[in-house]
């Protein structure tokens, strides 16, 4: 059966009048309009079925059609609906006819009691009353927000990621500044407990001289000769301990600014010149084997695997020489894990090496100058023209080291932790708040405080052979490159090595392997 609509017109000329027509039904003013409505043009617009839904098109009449006061090329008709033909023509309500009524009620899934109806119904809508090209237009921007949605969350996800890889980060940093922090007080205590030790012997000698010379004045004839004698011996230790330590002190006063903290960095590339990164998991944390190394890889997408490091050197002349140790020049040097990877492609580079003497606020960028294939040394070089550093003198005389007699070692052992334990407690906390544990950034802001100070310890030597001197002075990683001094305050050899879980045994390079490699012809780096 035909559909039939009913057509209320509630304003205009026909006012309060009804139409009843069946579909399909020409509005308009023109003979052959089903709806007479006065005022429009001639074919206004079209009423028409279409796959069980009541439409209207305008007909092109170039005033325009409104639905509910909206403008509409074509849209779906509802029960209710009040055409407008024209901005201010005559208006109709649309109303149902026999058998039209199932066409005007939304379908079941529109009504608002079904799920999210009631925007299923306004899309549909207004789907219906958009152009088709504003159709095209709005699917476009709907895909392109969906698109942007979709790469939102994708962005948000890494972020997310990057976040937490950030705060666990800081809380590692955290951790390692609190291990920082106890390895400085360790530091502190021990070279406190070091400096009791020594007082305590001297106090102890003078108590026994003093005790001595009063048993003396006391004593029978018979027991002045070996109480004087003990007397002497004792004395002589005291003297021989003060004697040592006022050397210690005039060697650090008049050579201590020309021995420098040597700090360094380097990483492995590859034949590209790509660094080695660290490789991520899913969750943004470093992977490792099964022995617990890192894995690292030129596509990773971590930091750089950098090594960092800290020797010691000292300035030999005027011109920037600095003797130091081979392995602080290459620090790779017989080391077994950079051998590994370089025979895997991924020789080492230095990234940084540079000297940060006493007195002085910034660092000197150090260059390689040459080794010596024979003992663990180099020579590095760097720019002091116009600083007053001064340079250590060598023992030129084969004669300097003698077993038995007094060494003292200038240098950083237990590298900035001991540097930082001569610090105020209220320093240490602001340089490591402002640095974190960078080794880079943490020796710079103590140069720039004027904090860069080495240490001295004292022992004797032990024993000398072609290529070793051994002594006994106290040393730590850190101290690698420090001149070994007799009391004369010459430089007779270079430390370099210290036997693990054996205290007292130290091992320097003697003096005249430093003086064949300063001689012309010596051995230069590639």
């Amino acid at each position: 059966m035909t559909p039939r609509l009913t057509f209320h017109h509630v304003g205009g000329p026909r006012r309060g009048e009804l139409d009843e027509v069946a579909l399909p039904a020409v509005l308009g003013s023109g003979p052959e309009a089903n709806v007479q409505a006065p005022g429009a043009a001639a074919r206004h617009a079209v009423v028409f079925e279409r796959e069980g839904e009541i439409v209207l098109r305008d007909a092109g009449s170039g005033e325009g059609t409104l639905i509910d006061g909206e403008s509409v090329q074509e849209a779906v008709l509802r029960e209710g609906d009040v055409v407008q033909l024209g901005p201010g023509g005559p208006s109709l309500r649309l109303g149902a006819g026999e058998d039209t009524e199932s066409l005007l009620e939304p379908a079941a899934w529109d009504r608002p009691g079904g799920p999210l109806g009631w925007l299923r119904g306004l899309l549909r809508d207004a789907a219906a009353r958009i152009s088709p090209p504003v159709r095209r237009l709005v699917a476009v921007l709907v895909v392109i927000a969906a698109l942007t949605a979709a790469w939102s969350g994708l962005r948000a996800r890494s972020l997310r990621l990057e976040v937490e890889r950030l705060q666990e980060a800081l809380r590692e940093v955290q951790r390692e500044r609190v291990r920082f922090h106890a390895r400085v007080d360790e530091q502190r205590r021990k070279e406190e407990a070091e400096r009791a030790i020594l007082t305590a012997q001297v106090e102890e000698l003078r108590g026994r001289e003093e005790g001595l010379r009063r048993q003396l004045e006391d004593a029978a004839a018979s027991e002045v000769q070996s109480m004087r004698a003990e007397l002497a011996a004792t004395r002589e230790r005291l003297a021989t301990l003060e004697s040592e330590r006022a050397v210690g002190e005039r060697i650090i006063r008049d050579y201590g600014p020309g021995v420098c903290l040597v700090q360094g960095a380097y990483s492995f590339h590859d034949s590209q010149g790509r660094p080695l990164r660290l490789r991520l998991d899913e969750a943004g944390n470093g992977q490792k084997d099964a022995d617990g190394n890192p894995l690292l890889d030129p596509e990773g997408a971590g930091p750089v695997h950098e090594v960092e490091y800290l020797g010691t050197g000292f300035l030999v002349d005027r011109a920037g020489l600095v003797l130091t140790n081979r392995h602080v020049a290459e620090p790779w040097w017989n080391d077994s894990e950079a051998q590994s990877l370089t025979e895997r492609g991924f020789p080492p580079r230095l990234s940084t090496l540079r000297a940060f003497f006493p007195r002085q606020a910034q660092p000197f960028p150090l260059a390689v100058e040459r080794i010596s294939e024979q003992v663990d040394l180099a020579l590095v070089r760097c720019d002091v023209r116009g600083r007053r550093i001064p340079t250590l003198p060598l023992d030129r005389t084969g004669r300097g080291a003698v077993a038995g007699q007094p060494v003292i070692v200038v240098g950083y052992p237990a590298g900035l932790e001991a540097i930082l334990a001569k610090a105020d407690a209220a320093v240490v906390r602001e340089i490591l708040g402002a640095t974190g544990v960078s080794a880079g950034r943490v020796t710079e802001a103590l140069a720039a405080r004027g904090l860069v100070r080495p240490s001295t310890t004292q022992g004797h030597i032990g024993d000398i052979t072609q290529s070793d001197i051994v002594f006994d002075a106290p040393t730590t990683q850190g101290g690698s490159g420090g001149p070994i001094l007799n009391r004369t305050g010459v430089v007779i050899g270079i430390e370099y090595a210290v036997l693990a879980k054996f205290e007292g045994n130290s091992f320097g390079v003697p003096v005249r392997h430093a003086l064949a490699l300063l001689a012309p012809g010596g051995k230069r780096t590639r």
